[in-house]
């Protein structure tokens, strides 16, 4: 007892951690003036001091405060836990060592709400076998619940993959008919995807947009005919229309009515998506009406504006010049602006506004590819650079890469079209492999003609 007694009175008369009382003397101030958010900020800055300065101690008051922080930290997050209910979560997992070299794997649920960091496993001395791995994530699948998990995300390295399957062992993720309904929306959206890429492409695009937007809309249409959504139809039409008018202007449907190949009647004959009726431009009310306003705006006078009409209907009816065989044939086979560079000294006024039009892009995704060619050149490595550098530098890199588009070697040989989406090359319908097929039936089409003319 007396032992006791001795060792209470010896504590009591040690120095206070002045740390820590300064911390608690700065929770106490927060107390006595602040809300109930500004005190648990304050308490959660003042523990994470002390786990700083602690880190290299390992003393019981920084476990104490290690779990402390951790608890609040979880307590906040709940409002991004009550969205895995809603939204779902995706698994992500990767492994990685750091200095020490300790084998680590992480795993990080992701939604709507973004990437929250759930723990981090110890693989030291550990094969990491596909069926490790896939107890691993499990146990990850296990704590969100297996009702919210939709995919696991990992690297293709083969343990990984071994251990892909072995998650999908686990039935509650394995669900044949949530996957079915997966497919099913994946396959509505895909004409929105389509579009949205062709969209977000470099180059000339002002007179496509138009056209492939009813395109869009009719597949959409032949799609859903035979799902179980089809009743949904006109509810999605609405959506899409209602956004297209929001989007849309006088530019598009000049754009579309001074394009030579929609006023081919081979191409008129063809069926339209979803069983509509394709038409020429100048049949179409709405797009009449985009043109008489987009002229209205190019326009410095009115005689101009009429001048730019008069020459508008010579083109649509086929006068002169327009209505020569090879100004029609050329119409399938050759890109609209050297259409109008050979055939429009008829109309040249409305030739010149054609050619200008037509060259224009109808996204702003070029700027912001050249935010990424900026994170490139001014990175954490050289974060030394300021912004005159990095300016010139990006300049430098973006502008050599548009000049080597018109090199030999840019159009033909093993470098042939290497900048062209290569993020996009192993995609379905991706550029390179259109053009490619684009060019291949053309050239199968002049074999059989060679061989019928033998």
């Amino acid at each position: 007892m007396v032992f006791g007694k001795r060792k209470r009175d010896q504590i009591s008369n040690e120095p206070e951690n002045p740390i820590l009382s300064d911390n608690l003397e700065e929770t106490n101030a927060a107390d006595a003036g602040g809300g109930e958010d500004e005190k648990n900020e304050q308490m959660s800055m003042n523990c994470i001091q002390l786990l700083l300065q602690d880190q290299n101690k390992g003393s019981k008051i920084g476990k104490v405060l290690g779990l402390c922080l951790m608890r609040s930290v979880e307590k906040e997050l709940s409002p991004v836990k009550d969205t895995w209910y809603v939204h779902g979560v995706s698994v992500v997992s990767d492994g990685w060592s750091h200095c020490k070299q300790d084998q680590l794997s992480n795993v990080i649920a992701a939604n709507s709400r973004g990437a929250m960091f759930m723990y981090c496993g110890v693989f030291n001395g550990v094969e990491k076998t596909g069926q490790v791995i896939g107890d691993f994530l499990l146990e990850a699948i296990e704590k969100i619940g297996p009702s919210n998990v939709l995919q696991v995300v990992t690297d293709n390295a083969k343990n990984c993959i071994a251990a892909g399957r072995e998650v999908q062992k686990f039935e509650n993720i394995h669900d044949d008919k949530f996957w079915d309904q997966v497919k099913e929306i994946v396959r509505i959206t895909k004409p929105i995807y389509m579009l949205l890429k062709f969209c977000d492409g470099e180059g000339p695009r002002m007179g496509e947009i138009y056209e492939r937007m009813d395109n869009m809309l009719g597949e959409i249409k032949d799609i859903m005919a035979t799902s179980q959504y089809k009743h949904e139809f006109s509810s999605m039409e609405q959506i899409v229309v209602t956004r297209w008018d929001k989007m849309t202007i006088p530019l598009h449907c000049l754009g579309f009515a001074l394009t030579p190949r929609f006023y081919d009647h081979i191409y008129l004959e063809t069926p339209a998506p979803g069983g509509f009726t394709r038409r020429a431009p100048n049949l179409d009310k709405e797009v009449v009406m985009g043109c008489m306003e987009a002229f209205g705006k190019i326009a410095e006078n009115t005689y101009e504006e009429k001048q730019l009409r008069d020459q508008f209907a010579e083109f649509q009816l086929r006068k002169g010049i327009y209505s020569m065989p090879q100004a029609q044939m050329d119409v399938v086979t050759m890109d609209a602006i050297d259409w109008w560079s050979i055939y429009g000294s008829q109309t040249p006024e409305l030739a010149k506004v054609a050619k200008k039009v037509l060259s224009q892009p109808i996204s702003s995704s070029s700027a912001e590819r050249a935010w990424s060619t900026y994170g490139h050149v001014h990175s954490l490595k050289r974060n030394r650079l300021n912004s005159s550098r990095a300016d010139k530098l990006v300049y430098i890199h973006t502008n050599l890469r548009l000049l080597s588009r018109y090199t030999d070697g840019y159009k033909n040989g093993p470098f042939r079209k290497w900048d062209i989406d290569p993020e996009n090359s192993c995609l379905e319908e991706s550029p390179l492999e259109l053009e490619d097929m684009r060019w291949a039936d053309l050239e199968n089409d002049l074999d059989e003609e060679e061989t019928l003319a033998d």
